[in-house]
């Protein structure tokens, strides 16, 4: 076409010279061949031209012979005067694949015919990642790139059972939302995005803290009325004179024999008045009921699984996974125990009643699935490869790096992977952050970018968490250690997204070193560091005198971590830096883990939230309970460990059951957390003691699910 131009200016003579083509008698044809070049299929199509050149002096009939389909010609000359005249021929194809073909012309009076040949390639137009729910992503011919737009409104939509009807609207997922209201105001009516409406027990009503107890009525709600007389009310309480309640009023007694004088614990009966003398049963020791060491060979493959992560459901099953080269072992501590059905397993998380998992089943280019606990078999997977195949162009491995749980509806997932420029020998990494509903969709993708991550220094998301609104909160740290397990460094740089993924703030801090975070009431904790920032903003709101650790936050108290080996713990106004009270232990007592977690402790008053760790006394592990409210000792439990290899270096609470991890021989708050360990697990019945699901952030990881979130769930009758 470009020389065919050049040709229109030039002397005919002088251009014939330059053509190459065919020619029979005076007839010719220039050039020969018309290659289309490759197009989209389908999609767009491809002209050329030739020239048809009488060189006699008299018009010549004309007799063609038109080439089949996907090439096209019309308005075909019948005469060929002396000169030329430009022939046009398009391809248009409607099938993958490369094609030839042939047309030819001459005299009528003439053979053979001359022949142009005609060559051309049909391309599949490239298959577009759906980026998010409501989306349509449609590959543009210009640019070559895929481009996302809005669905068009009324275009079903699905995944949510929360919403009924659903469709998109101005590329948003809009329905009815689904009316859950059982018209009893003693239940809670919340629906699951997965399971739909669900109708949980409410929180105890409140009473008056003294002798009016809280009543609650399914059709008028929450009341009072006078609590049952003899009830305990105030602060003297022994067995010679107790504040009791007497007709709605608090009064001072002398209690008669059985008068309740001492709370019960998970390992000691209540104590009862005998004359003027508290008689407790002596207290037991909890001992396991099950008990799991990984690190002796399994029969089968004759190697010890590296089992170091755990999920405690709330009614007490236990589930097991690692990081590389084993399948989760699922509620290993009941008759229904199974296992995964397919590949490895890591960070798995409780998610709509079901385990969420990365890098599942294979660790290659980075895949979420969501596996049925019961039975082990996956519901679904999400694969980064297949849905945003341009990130995977950039990179020369993806597997995942962190997840938390934003909502019922939504999950976030970092992947992590190498730039395919530098190889996996490289320590610059690239961050690809993902929102899922909650079956498995796209909600939305992008690359993250920052230069703190731009250093080739291993940049890690030690930090990732979200709160009670499902807006994420993820803080980056080069690491200091090589190869993994990985050790956090400084400088950190946090950022903040909404729950669909929609970037909100960030900030850099030279000298924090990267953690957890904590997320609680609208501030971050950030483990290694000692000042709380603003969720709304990520301004600075308080500095303590002490870093966080992985502490624990109340309605009313943030807890800051026990030190192994120290013995005080303090206890701040929750959402301040106001010191409310010191928790001392006896002498030759010790804490033996840096880790706290928040329980419930049911008590005659009501549920107390205490905050749980593990001591160390002449040799014994106890558990150790602390009031939240106002530091006081709830109790002190021996615990029948048996045999250990190290401080127990994980617990989790469920309703009446503890789980506990300990003997792994690789770092803990490096990540990934314990990676290459054959940890040993254990399971403690634990009476009067449930997971507080109306607490902020009840322990080191978020929850018994570890979903990194903060709890939101109605405020607690009583928290103590």
């Amino acid at each position: 076409m470009r020389g065919w131009a050049l040709c229109a200016v030039v002397v005919l003579a002088g251009c014939r010279q330059q053509e190459l083509g065919s020619s029979i008698g005076a007839l010719r044809v220039a050039p020969a061949q018309l290659n289309f070049g490759a197009v989209y299929t389908g999609r767009e199509s491809r002209v050329a031209t030739f020239k048809l050149v009488n060189d006699g002096r008299a018009r010549q009939a004309l007799k063609w012979q038109a080439p089949d389909a996907p090439f096209h010609v019309s308005l075909l000359p019948t005469e060929a005067v002396p000169g030329e005249v430009e022939v046009v021929v398009s391809f248009v194809p409607e099938l993958d694949g490369k094609f030839q073909g042939e047309l030819q012309v001459g005299a009528v009076d003439q053979d053979p015919l001359l022949v142009v040949t005609l060559l051309g390639e049909g391309l599949p137009v490239p298959a577009c990642p759906v980026s998010q729910e409501c989306t349509e992503s449609v590959f543009d011919l210009v640019t070559k790139k895929c481009v996302d737009g809005p669905s068009a409104d009324g275009t079903s939509c699905a995944g949510n059972a929360c919403l009924t009807s659903p469709t998109c609207q101005n590329g948003r997922c809009i329905g009815v939302e689904v009316d859950c209201n059982d018209s009893n105001l003693c239940t809670v009516d919340t629906c699951n995005a997965v399971i739909g409406c669900e109708h949980l027990p409410a929180p105890p009503c409140p009473g008056d803290g003294k002798c009016q107890v809280g009543v609650c009525s399914p059709a008028t709600g929450c009341g009072m009325e006078d609590a049952v007389d003899g009830t305990a009310c105030g602060a003297t309480q022994t067995c010679e004179a107790a504040d009791v309640c007497i007709a709605g009023a608090c009064v001072l007694r002398d209690p008669p024999d059985g008068y309740v004088c001492a709370e019960a614990s998970p390992c000691q009966p209540e104590g009862l008045c005998k004359a003027d003398k508290c008689i407790r049963p002596a207290a037991t020791v909890l001992s396991p009921d099950w008990f799991f060491d990984s690190s002796e060979a399994d029969a089968g493959s004759g190697v010890a699984p590296q089992l170091h992560d755990m999920m405690l459901e709330p009614t007490g099953a236990l589930s097991l996974s690692g990081f590389f080269h084993v399948k989760p072992k699922l509620r290993v501590n009941t008759p229904a125990a199974t296992e995964g059905k397919a590949g490895s397993a890591r960070r798995c998380m409780l998610w709509n009643e079901r385990m969420v998992c990365a890098d599942y089943p294979s660790q290659v280019n980075g895949k979420v699935a969501m596996i049925d606990i019961a039975t082990g078999e996956t519901k679904w997977t999400f694969d980064l490869h297949s849905a945003r195949p341009d990130f995977l162009a950039l990179t020369s491995s993806l597997f995942m790096a962190r997840m938390a749980v934003q909502g019922s509806d939504r999950l976030a997932a970092l992947f992590e992977a190498y730039p395919r420029a530098s190889g996996q020998g490289t320590e610059c990494r690239l961050y690809f952050l993902v929102v899922l509903d909650a079956s498995g969709k796209l909600v939305t993708a992008q690359q993250l970018t920052d230069p703190v991550l731009s250093q080739c220094n291993h940049p890690h998301p030690y930090g990732f968490g979200a709160d009670a609104l499902g807006d994420l909160f993820v803080s980056f740290s080069p690491t200091i250690s090589s190869p993994a397990p990985l050790v956090p460094g400084t400088p950190t740089v946090a950022m903040s997204f909404t729950r669909d993924g929609i970037f909100r703030w960030k900030f850099t801090d030279s000298t924090l070193v990267g953690g957890e975070l904590a997320v609680a009431q609208g501030l971050l904790y950030p483990e290694n560091g000692s000042t709380a920032v603003l969720t709304a903003n990520g301004q600075p709101a308080f500095t303590l005198v002490e870093p966080f650790g992985r502490a624990v936050v109340s309605k009313t108290r943030t807890i800051v971590a026990p030190v192994v080996g120290g013995s005080q713990l303090r206890g701040y106004e929750s959402g301040t830096n106001s010191p409310r009270w010191q928790h001392l232990l006896e002498p030759g007592q010790s804490f033996g883990s840096d880790q706290l977690r928040l329980a419930t402790w049911s008590t005659r008053r009501g549920p107390t939230t205490v905050a749980l760790t593990f001591t160390n006394k002449a040799g014994k592990t106890q558990l150790h309970g602390i009031v939240a409210r106002d530091g006081r000792e709830a109790f002190t439990c021996d615990v029948a460990m048996g045999v250990t290899r190290t401080e127990p270096l994980m617990f989790e609470v469920a309703n009446g059951k503890l789980a506990v991890m300990d003997g792994t021989d690789a770092c803990g708050k490096c990540d990934p957390p314990f990676a290459g360990s054959s940890a040993a697990f254990r399971t403690i019945v634990t009476p009067l003691l449930s997971t507080p699901f109306s607490e902020p952030w009840v322990g080191t990881f978020g929850g018994a699910g570890h979903d990194h979130r903060e709890e939101s769930g109605n405020d607690p009758a009583v928290s103590q």
